[in-house]
Protein backbone atom coordinates (compact mmCIF):
# COMPACT_ATOMS: atom_id res chain seq x y z
CA UNK A 1 0.00 0.00 0.00
CA UNK A 2 1.69 4.27 -0.86
CA UNK A 3 1.53 6.66 1.38
CA UNK A 4 -1.20 8.32 0.16
CA UNK A 5 -3.17 5.13 -0.34
CA UNK A 6 -2.53 4.78 3.54
CA UNK A 7 -3.17 8.73 3.93
CA UNK A 8 -6.33 8.63 1.80
CA UNK A 9 -7.82 6.18 4.61
CA UNK A 10 -6.10 7.09 7.62
CA UNK A 11 -9.78 8.10 10.19
CA UNK A 12 -8.19 7.83 13.71
CA UNK A 13 -5.24 10.24 15.42
CA UNK A 14 -3.42 6.44 15.50
CA UNK A 15 -3.26 5.47 12.21
CA UNK A 16 -2.02 9.28 10.86
CA UNK A 17 0.85 8.72 13.62
CA UNK A 18 1.72 5.43 12.67
CA UNK A 19 2.00 6.45 8.64
CA UNK A 20 4.14 9.62 9.91
CA UNK A 21 6.37 7.50 11.78
CA UNK A 22 6.74 5.46 9.05
CA UNK A 23 7.46 8.26 6.74
CA UNK A 24 9.88 9.54 9.39
CA UNK A 25 11.73 6.31 9.38
CA UNK A 26 12.00 5.67 5.60
CA UNK A 27 15.33 5.95 3.91
CA UNK A 28 13.09 6.75 0.59
CA UNK A 29 11.27 9.84 2.10
CA UNK A 30 12.59 13.35 1.28
CA UNK A 31 13.60 15.87 3.74
CA UNK A 32 10.78 18.32 3.20
CA UNK A 33 8.45 14.81 3.44
CA UNK A 34 10.22 13.84 6.82
CA UNK A 35 10.00 17.25 7.86
CA UNK A 36 6.21 17.17 7.40
CA UNK A 37 6.26 13.67 9.10
CA UNK A 38 8.15 14.97 12.37
CA UNK A 39 5.70 17.50 12.80
CA UNK A 40 2.64 14.82 13.03
CA UNK A 41 4.71 12.77 15.14
CA UNK A 42 5.72 15.47 17.67
CA UNK A 43 2.20 16.09 17.99
CA UNK A 44 0.86 13.18 18.56
CA UNK A 45 3.59 11.30 20.23
CA UNK A 46 2.13 12.38 23.63
CA UNK A 47 -1.45 11.66 23.23
CA UNK A 48 -1.86 8.73 20.40
CA UNK A 49 -1.96 6.52 23.49
CA UNK A 50 -4.58 7.89 25.89
CA UNK A 51 -7.85 7.26 25.88
CA UNK A 52 -8.63 11.13 25.72
CA UNK A 53 -6.56 14.31 24.90
CA UNK A 54 -6.86 17.91 24.45
CA UNK A 55 -8.88 19.44 22.04
CA UNK A 56 -6.53 21.89 20.87
CA UNK A 57 -3.63 18.94 20.60
CA UNK A 58 -6.01 16.85 18.00
CA UNK A 59 -6.54 20.03 15.69
CA UNK A 60 -3.06 20.82 15.69
CA UNK A 61 -2.36 17.10 14.77
CA UNK A 62 -4.89 17.23 12.13
CA UNK A 63 -3.48 20.51 10.90
CA UNK A 64 -0.54 19.10 10.60
CA UNK A 65 -1.38 15.76 8.91
CA UNK A 66 -3.24 17.84 6.30
CA UNK A 67 0.20 19.72 5.64
CA UNK A 68 1.64 15.80 5.63
CA UNK A 69 -0.96 15.02 3.04
CA UNK A 70 -0.16 18.05 1.02
CA UNK A 71 3.66 17.29 1.26
CA UNK A 72 2.70 13.74 -0.06
CA UNK A 73 0.78 15.02 -3.03
CA UNK A 74 3.52 17.48 -3.94
CA UNK A 75 6.53 15.07 -4.30
CA UNK A 76 4.47 11.54 -5.38
CA UNK A 77 7.19 9.51 -7.50
CA UNK A 78 6.28 7.87 -10.76
CA UNK A 79 8.73 4.99 -10.78
CA UNK A 80 12.52 6.59 -10.18
CA UNK A 81 11.74 9.77 -11.13
CA UNK A 82 9.90 12.63 -9.58
CA UNK A 83 6.77 14.24 -11.14
CA UNK A 84 7.38 17.42 -11.93
CA UNK A 85 5.32 19.87 -9.70
CA UNK A 86 2.11 21.43 -11.48
CA UNK A 87 2.69 24.26 -13.62
CA UNK A 88 6.19 24.11 -13.47
CA UNK A 89 6.48 23.34 -17.66
CA UNK A 90 4.18 26.28 -18.11
CA UNK A 91 6.59 28.86 -16.18
CA UNK A 92 7.98 31.87 -18.62
CA UNK A 93 12.13 31.33 -19.23
CA UNK A 94 13.87 33.93 -16.58
CA UNK A 95 14.73 37.55 -17.63
CA UNK A 96 18.48 38.63 -18.45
Amino acid sequence: MTWMTTAAEARSYRRMYILAAEILCSEAASRELKRAARRVVRVLENVVDKPIADALVLARARARFAELVATLEGSRIIGEAKRTPPGYENRAAPRR
